[in-house]
């Protein structure tokens, strides 16, 4: 769908791609002709013999990354006392489950947390434990201690795939720990708590200061993709639940960021429970330099059905996809083209795109 001719000015990078993949042909070769990253949020830890843990493991993914929601709790309605107990019940339910143990072995795992494992639903900076929380989270997925990402304020950090311009940078973000309080209409009822409304106060901030200056630093690295990992959706405005567009001026600042990286940079996000791509444009803002996809798959193994009327003017196809999904992204170094799935319980694949991994530019 996204596919047209390559960039000249990439030429040379494409003609080492295909040097590179000459060489294999000819003798052992340990650098791959494809890569593979499965990618899904929402999930219930309850539902352990859900069949798409089954399909997932099927897809044998290089990497796995989960967006958030990976374990339902609420702190803020629990004794203290309790806390720990809970988080202890729901991580090793999930620990549990044998096709995560055996999706652990065979595909590299990463993650983030979103509101349900930050342990607040809808929760911001001011959770009372979000230190409690990081540090269940670290334990679990095996963050090492001594890590930047352990050891600095937030829970967020870069993982390569490969290395520099023959890499994958994935970004795994924190929309948690630093967060402004949302502005809300409690006069509104299509969400249940009121819905987020657009701030106009400039001050509120999404990833908090030294996060944002990390970012920048980290996309100006040398790369031939880059992934930025959000536990809520970056491009849709018009729903009322949580959204980068509830900062106007952060998701600007986003967009624009990611917008001008050297490399083509895309958005994968769950939380939502329906999957979708949308898709910015040039002409669809001032602060757009190039096309900026995002990849959105939830839930899950949790709840679907949501958003059968929801609008999004941003979305590339008529529907969004309403059952339980998982996403599924292989990048082809020899074409320099990447395809994305949906997939269902069942394996079957429910929307496919395919994007030109230079030409940052295409139109329909």
């Amino acid at each position: 769908m996204f596919r047209s001719n390559a960039l000249p000015v990439l030429s040379s990078f494409r003609k080492q791609l295909f040097f590179l993949w000459y060489l294999c042909a000819l003798s052992p070769c340990a650098i791959a002709e494809t890569t593979s990253i499965a990618f899904a949020s929402c999930i219930n830890d309850e539902k352990p013999n859900h069949p798409i843990w089954q399909e997932l493991l099927k897809a044998n993914p290089d990497v796995t990354i989960f967006m958030g929601d990976n374990v339902y709790l609420d702190l803020s309605r629990m004794k203290t006392d309790v806390i720990s107990e809970e988080f202890d019940a729901n991580y090793t339910r999930l620990r549990e489950t044998p096709q995560f143990g055996e999706l652990r072995m065979s595909s590299r795992i990463l993650a983030i947390w979103d509101d349900n494992d930050y342990g607040q639903r809808d929760g911001d900076g001011s959770f009372e434990h979000k230190e409690f929380s990081k540090q269940k989270f670290l334990e679990f997925w095996d963050i090492e201690p001594s890590s930047a990402r352990a050891t600095r304020a937030g829970n967020y950090e870069s993982v390569w795939i490969g290395e520099g311009e023959e890499g994958i940078q994935v970004i795994l973000s924190d929309t948690r720990y630093f967060r402004s309080s949302w502005k809300r209409d409690s006069q509104a009822a299509e969400c249940a708590a009121g819905n987020i409304v657009p701030s106009a106060d400039e001050h509120t901030t999404m990833l908090g200061a030294a996060q944002w200056s990390w970012l920048e630093k980290q996309l100006n690295e040398p790369a031939a993709l880059h992934i930025f990992v959000s536990g809520i959706q970056v491009i849709p405005e018009e729903h009322c639940f949580e959204r980068w567009g509830g900062f106007p001026h952060e998701r600007d600042r986003l967009v624009e960021l990611l917008s001008q990286t050297s490399a083509r940079s895309i958005v994968l996000s769950g939380d939502r429970h329906l999957a979708e791509t949308s898709r910015l444009v040039p002409t669809d803002s001032p602060k757009i330099e190039n096309e900026l996809i995002e990849f959105t798959s939830s839930s899950f193994t949790s709840r679907v059905g949501f958003g059968a009327s929801e609008t999004n003017r941003y979305r590339v196809t008529e529907e969004n996809v309403r059952v339980n999904n998982f996403g599924f992204l292989k990048l082809d170094w020899e074409t320099a083209n990447f395809t994305v799935e949906y997939r269902d319980e069942t394996g079957t694949i429910l929307q496919r795109l395919e994007v030109d991994l230079f030409n940052k530019k295409t139109a329909f």
